[in-house]
């Protein structure tokens, strides 16, 4: 059964309600994001506060698992690493 925090963060995102990558970790623990993408814990968490680090195929994983479009996901991450420019 897939955690109901993902159906919670996927509204929040389209809603444009989540302001930056990192804060969807705010709502799904970072554990189950790495569980149900096979992602290595340490490795995701030190990825979300650095996206630079993220890769086409971790916006997938995490895109599928969320049931939105990576692209989604890239656009918040693109804020985060664009913000301090």
């Amino acid at each position: 059964m897939k955690d109901k925090r993902y159906k919670a963060v996927k509204s929040l995102i389209l809603a444009n309600e989540i302001a930056r990558f990192a804060d969807i970790f705010e709502v799904l623990p970072v554990s189950v994001m790495a569980k149900d993408t096979g992602i290595n814990y340490s490795t995701l968490h030190r990825k979300i506060y650095n996206p630079k680090q993220l890769n086409l195929n971790d916006f997938d994983l995490m895109g599928k698992a969320m049931e939105i479009d990576y692209l989604e996901l890239v656009k918040l991450a693109h804020k985060a690493m664009t913000k301090g420019k």
